[in-house]
């Protein structure tokens, strides 16, 4: 039988291929507390580069608007602090 499932390493730096929402990675139960906020800080990083690629008029690929990539962020920051992490901080400019 062929084990289907995502590696351990995937769902880490792979997450939101892997998990349908953010909070499905705080609900993983094998995955360590670091792993989760490593995974989830991709999660962010990624959702933060879509939404300021939006807000610069640049279409997304395969992805939802700009309200759907603001809302998924959301849903990372909430996923973040369930962790006991803060969302990461945008530099000065």
């Amino acid at each position: 039988m062929i084990d289907r499932a995502p590696s351990k390493a995937r769902r880490i730096e792979r997450p939101a291929e892997t998990y349908a929402k953010p909070v499905d990675v705080v609900r993983d139960q094998d995955l360590s507390l670091d792993e989760k906020k490593q995974a989830l800080d991709t999660w962010e990083q990624d959702a933060r580069q879509l939404v300021t690629a939006s807000n610069e008029g640049m279409a997304a690929e395969d992805e939802g608007s700009s309200k759907d990539e603001n809302h998924k962020l959301d849903e990372v920051v909430d996923a973040k602090r369930r962790v006991g992490e803060e969302p990461l901080r945008k530099p000065a400019h």
